[in-house]
């Protein structure tokens, strides 16, 4: 028996290696030479990155910044009872999840450049409108609209990237994008801080809020539609020679990602079949619940722990700051070390011993170290998850509709937060927190499992690529060479 025992460990060690290596092949198959490749990584960053992290920071500000306003008089103002506000944050979801598989799928097929420019002049001038809405009706209406033209941003940015960057290189500019997420949080509590001083004689500070926050995003639309390209190699900031080198990187990555690949209702159809599309997207939307919490709802809990409305503004930025530079640090490590599920699963800990912190005291302080505890956790599993899904689906029109379909579910975190966290429930909370541990720790076994099936899916993988199986791309996910990351 032991050396039946001792066959089966060396072939499964043998699988492993197999795996491993196949990885390391994805990291080092580039044709082009390192330092020159690093470089035109770094130039397309440098213009890439800040226009799409521009285009996610409005729309996250315009979206997020109801949390400012209620704190400046916006529900006084439009005579908001009861739970109407806590309407008002969720209802904004039931539109932006159903329309965010669709965008996502007719990226390609619009071009990045068409999709992401229209929908941001198109929230822009709904973020306009909000602060002249005059009572909770009109209100509801304009953010149901904010939702269907906001739905066009995240999910393609992010299929964006990947239709850009290889999978290794996914966690660090997912970063990127959520530290811009970061930035508006905080920024868009010091704006808030400054524009809700202003006062005139029809115009009040947190209408003056979405004014210049809507006018702000409405000038990026029309730069967004000459800034970015629909397809890399055909870059305007680009060299020819740099042009050639994105072609060369395209065909290398072609396991993953095809250029030219044509529409195909077939694969888009793929995603909702696949049963980890519903897993990612739960899991999401136990981080996003989170997310939400942390974005819309901080200034009002910091403001809950006895802070004036001004100082619970400028007191969310350090909160910001802190999960920002702890997802970095993190997103770096997860692409060098080609993991995201231990990442998402140590940071969804982090979260519910903030909770925690936040449901056994009512000391500000106590309180207000819980929230950077959450805040702590914050980014990694809401943006690596997207980025797990992302680099273990495949072909592209499945990839784009598994997003999709997984932010979907997630996003619905969105509709339910304003529930979650009924105002009624101030200044505590409890029972939004201990909600919260739940579905985070729902999150965390479902991540598990995923790791599990994953890590028992590659070891086939490797048995089939070790008796022989070619290289075929056209298989998706399904192709042996096509190794997952855990």
């Amino acid at each position: 028996m032991s050396s039946q025992y001792s066959a089966a460990e060396k072939s499964s060690e043998k699988d492993v290696g197999v795996v491993v290596a196949a990885f390391e092949g994805e990291r080092q198959s580039s044709p082009i030479e390192p330092k020159t490749e690093a470089r035109l990584l770094r130039k397309i960053d440098s213009f890439l990155i800040p226009m799409l992290g521009a285009l996610y920071f409005v729309c996250f500000l315009d979206r997020g910044n109801i949390g400012n306003a209620k704190v400046a008089g916006m529900a006084t103002d439009l005579g908001l009872v009861g739970n109407e506000y806590g309407a008002a944050v969720s209802v904004v979801y039931a539109t932006y999840v159903v329309f965010e598989p669709f965008y996502a799928v007719l990226l390609k097929l619009l071009t990045p450049k068409m999709v992401l420019s229209v929908s941001t002049v198109i929230f822009a001038a709904l973020t306009i409108a909000t602060p002249f809405s005059g009572s909770y009706g009109p209100l509801i209406a304009i953010r149901v609209l904010l939702g269907w033209a906001e739905a066009g941003t995240f999910p393609c940015i992010v299929t964006y990237l990947t239709m850009t960057y290889r999978r290794e290189e996914l966690g660090m500019r997912l970063a990127y994008m959520f530290t811009c997420s970061a930035i508006s949080g905080g920024f868009g509590g010091l704006l808030a801080y400054g524009l809700t001083h202003i006062e005139t004689s029809s115009v009040t500070g947190w209408q003056w809020l979405y004014i210049v926050e809507g006018l702000i995003t409405m000038s990026l639309g029309p730069i967004a539609y000459f800034w970015i390209p629909n397809r890399i190699d055909q870059a305007w900031f680009l060299s020819d020679h740099e042009k050639d080198l994105c072609a060369v990187r395209y065909d290398n990555n072609k396991t993953h990602y095809d250029p030219d690949e044509k529409f195909d209702i077939k694969q888009v159809m793929l995603a909702p079949l696949d049963w980890r599309t519903w897993v990612h997207g739960t899991i999401q939307f136990g981080a996003d619940v989170t997310l939400y919490a942390i974005s819309t709802f901080m200034p009002i809990l910091i403001s809950d722990m006895g802070y004036s409305s001004y100082k619970a503004q400028l007191l969310t930025i350090p909160v910001y700051a802190v999960g920002a530079l702890s997802f970095i640090i993190q997103a770096k490590l997860s692409d060098r070390t080609l993991l995201r599920g231990p990442f998402i699963m140590a940071n969804f800990l982090v979260q519910i011993i903030g909770y925690i912190i936040l449901t056994s005291t009512k000391t500000i302080g106590a309180r207000y170290f819980g929230v950077f505890v959450v805040a702590l956790g914050l980014y990694v599993p809401t943006a690596l998850n997207v980025g797990w899904t992302q680099n273990n689906y495949g072909p592209h029109y499945k990839r784009a509709a598994g997003v999709g379909l997984m932010q979907f579910v997630g996003n619905s975190a969105g509709a339910a937060i304003g529930e979650i966290f009924d105002s009624r429930l101030e200044p505590y909370y409890h029972r939004s927190y201990y909600i919260c541990i739940g579905l985070t720790a729902v999150s965390m076994i479902l991540t598990s499992l995923m790791m599990l099936y994953l890590h028992l899916a590659n070891k086939k993988k490797a048995a089939a690529i070790v008796a022989g199986a070619p290289n075929e791309p056209q298989l998706g996910d399904k192709n042996p060479h096509f190794t997952f990351f855990l």
